[in-house]
């Protein structure tokens, strides 16, 4: 079923509302605006905490500053900068064929830069107004509208980005798939978009 675009319009206005009061707040949030640190970003967020990587995260974006900075540095080198985030051998690659494509100055898909870090680097460095969908996204914006085809919830995260008029509803959907709706029992007594859920609907009959 197609959500009315009043209904798209007010679910983004409510989930904006409450991002405004209860986002998280993390260093990489502030001065994003550049394609290099959010694929940095991205790559360090990968199966660690984000509260892990807040830990050390200046210290790390400033040791790898630039696609020059990395080559500069090495494999080794950027495996030592990453040891505090664990997984350091397999990031340390990653980075660096990343900073190797960037210096050649590669078309096409860059290494280890799939759909969602792409969709992350149009609309936090860029401004774009795209959905970056991961497994998160996912699950809130199939729980509101109550579909479950990929494809779709990406149509649908699509409108709300747009209904918002903004980037950061990326941002408030992360947030919210964190502290309320989480995986294992979400918390719809505090959902801000509750009223217009058809998964707390389901909960509530």
């Amino acid at each position: 079923m197609q959500p009315s675009a009043e209904t798209v319009e007010v679910a983004a206005s409510k989930l904006m509302e409450w991002y405004a009061r209860h986002k998280r707040q993390f260093p990489w949030r502030v001065g994003m605006r550049d394609d290099w640190r959010v694929l940095v970003t991205a790559f360090l967020l990968r199966k660690t905490r984000a509260e892990t990587v807040a830990k050390h995260y200046d210290k790390v974006l400033a040791a790898l500053s630039s696609p020059e900075k990395v080559l500069e540095l090495g494999v080794e080198g950027v495996e030592e900068v990453l040891k505090p985030l664990g997984l350091h051998r397999v990031r340390a690659r990653q980075l660096y064929g990343l900073a190797k494509a960037l210096a050649e100055g590669r078309g096409g898909r860059l290494p280890g830069v799939g759909p969602y870090t792409e969709a992350l680097v149009r609309c936090l460095s860029r401004g774009e107004l795209v959905p970056a969908v991961d497994v998160n996204v996912q699950r809130v914006v199939a729980r509101l509208f109550g579909v479950g085809d990929r494809r779709r919830v990406g149509e649908l995260a699509s409108q709300l980005v747009k209904a918002a008029g903004t980037c950061e509803l990326n941002l408030a959907v992360m947030d919210l798939a964190a502290l309320v709706c989480r995986a294992r029992k979400p918390r719809c007594g505090e959902c801000p978009l509750a009223a217009y859920c058809a998964h707390a609907r389901t909960q509530r009959s």
